[in-house]
């Protein structure tokens, strides 16, 4: 397991963690690497970065939106994978999560997708499209968990418990909870559902549990808080901001600012 994480969550402040996601080198590496400084400094815990793909199953129209802009740009892993060692030469607190899809590591390959992350900063990988049957994803964690590294396990509404207790027997770092069915940005989450599903979770395992899907504002993160969980996950809310305020020169500013009404509640 990464110790950066666990350092993190073991820390008793922020009470629950606000682990954020961003499109890496959207809408520029630039821009992304100034919208990622102003998210640190105004208190993400955990960076998920998301390398880019054209098959991104899992994302609704807001991120999928942002991935084409990234690959239309002529953008690739490597390119994140610099964004990464610039963000941990900036701080060296923050979680940082590669997140994305299985092709893009075994293209790369795995073996050098790991040592090249772990020499950027990272602290653990989540494959959206990997399940634990899968021949690579076994590659991948036994690569990761030799560098001290974490691999992210996603657990659905739709997980039935035979299932969980696999997923969390292998998880590290700390457990995406989702908390609704279906592509990112779309639904919202119910309090009662997601403190429901923590509780089932917690019946099996005590690693961190982070929610995520379905929250779109500071007062949907301070409900799901109240869940049970050790830390909420924005993403689309997040991106949708950076794309509706793309012309703004003061974007980073603007956007930190939105970033700290969030942290605010979670306090």
């Amino acid at each position: 397991m990464s110790e950066r994480l666990d350092k993190i969550f073991k820390s008793p402040t922020p009470k629950t963690k606000l682990v954020s996601y961003f499109v890496g080198c959207y809408p520029t590496p630039e821009i992304s690497l100034e919208l990622i400084k102003q998210a640190i400094d105004n208190g993400v815990s955990i960076l998920e970065i998301g390398y880019c793909t054209s098959e991104a199953s899992a994302e609704g129209p807001i991120i999928k939106a942002a991935h084409d802009h990234v690959l239309n740009n002529g953008h690739n892993l490597n390119d994140i994978i610099k964004l990464v060692k610039d963000i941990r030469d900036y701080n060296q607190d923050v979680g940082i999560v590669l997140m994305g899809y299985i092709a893009n590591l075994y293209k790369y390959p795995i073996s050098n997708f790991v040592d090249d992350i772990k020499v950027a900063g990272a602290d653990a990988v989540l494959v959206v499209d990997a399940p634990h049957e899968l021949k690579e994803e076994n590659q991948l964690r036994e690569a990761l968990n030799k560098n001290g590294l974490s691999l992210i396990k996603l657990a659905a509404p739709t997980t039935d418990d035979n299932r969980l207790k696999d997923i969390v027997n292998i998880a590290s770092g700390f457990l995406y909870q989702v908390n609704v069915s279906g592509v990112t940005g779309v639904k919202s989450a119910s309090e009662t559902d997601v403190a429901n599903f923590v509780k089932r979770i917690r019946n099996l395992t005590d690693i961190p549990i982070c929610s995520g899907f379905g929250i779109k504002s500071p007062e949907d993160a301070k409900k799901m808080a109240n869940s049970g969980c050790n830390g909420v996950i924005v993403g689309s809310a997040f991106v949708k901001y950076i794309q509706d305020n793309i012309k703004n020169k003061n974007l980073p500013q603007s956007l930190g600012n939105l970033v700290k009404n969030f942290t605010e509640e979670l306090n």
